[in-house]
């Protein structure tokens, strides 16, 4: 089986056209065999390869990752599936990832960041618009993550996040320059703001202990980053409902 990474945000690309991700330790799998799941996903990325490649393939596939709530998951799902054929293929998986997802109306800004890191298990800062990374970080480890998703994904409200790229983008060089978890707390608080997430959240997780804390992808999922054995004040808050995983070493 081939193996690929959630993540949580860094930066947001939509705002940009650039993004940052850390990957984190849950997994999405998958081979060449019999087709054991039916997505838009998965259907376009057969699709694509037929017509492009004259490959017809079924893939078998098996993923840990929460669905629809800004984890990564379909860059994950798409990254392991390309993983699995790229002696045929001849390109990079999380290009062909961002090329695919892109054309077919998958994901706004081809998710380059994501694939990168998922493919990777680095931090990832790319320039999705150009599909170039630009950057690639290890990991910091000792680090567990603390996820808490909060009910459905809120409309997005993409003009506005785009006319705040100014700040999106300070939180990047932030990022890019090394001050990873300041970006993370930027990226959220805008994120949270422009689109009507719980700003609260962020600020309890920080006051329960969290070094940094933000909203991934297009959330709901909320995020805290936590030295390992300080998780006790934050899940006490958060109750059963955390999701507790780890940063990719």
């Amino acid at each position: 089986m081939y193996v690929a990474y959630a993540g949580v945000s860094i930066v947001n690309a939509i705002p940009c056209g650039r993004g940052a991700v850390i990957p984190i330790n849950l997994k999405a799998y998958a081979r060449e065999g019999s087709k054991n799941r039916d997505s838009p996903l998965i259907n376009a990325i057969e699709d694509y390869l037929f017509k492009k490649f004259n490959l017809k393939s079924s893939f078998e596939v098996f993923s840990e990752i929460p669905e629809g709530v800004g984890l990564k998951s379909s860059s994950a799902v798409s990254v392991a599936i390309l993983s699995s054929i790229k002696e045929r293929t001849r390109l990079y998986p999380p290009l062909l990832s961002a090329i695919i997802t892109k054309e077919y109306g998958l994901s706004i800004t081809g998710a380059f960041d994501d694939a990168v890191s998922s493919y990777e298990g680095k931090i990832s800062f790319t320039d999705n618009l150009n599909l170039k990374i630009l950057k690639l970080i290890e990991n910091p480890y000792d680090l567990n993550v603390i996820i808490f998703i909060n009910g459905k994904r809120n409309e997005l409200n993409i003009n506005l996040m785009k006319e705040n790229c100014k700040f999106f983008n300070e939180a990047f060089m932030k990022g890019i320059n090394g001050n990873i978890f300041e970006a993370i707390k930027i990226n959220g608080y805008l994120m949270a703001k422009i689109n009507n997430y719980d700003m609260q959240i962020l600020d309890y997780m920080i006051k329960k202990g969290a070094i940094t804390s933000g909203i991934s992808g297009n959330g709901p999922a909320y995020f805290a980053l936590v030295k390992k054995g300080e998780e006790g004040p934050l899940l006490d808050y958060l109750g059963d409902k955390a999701i507790v995983t780890q940063v990719v070493k």
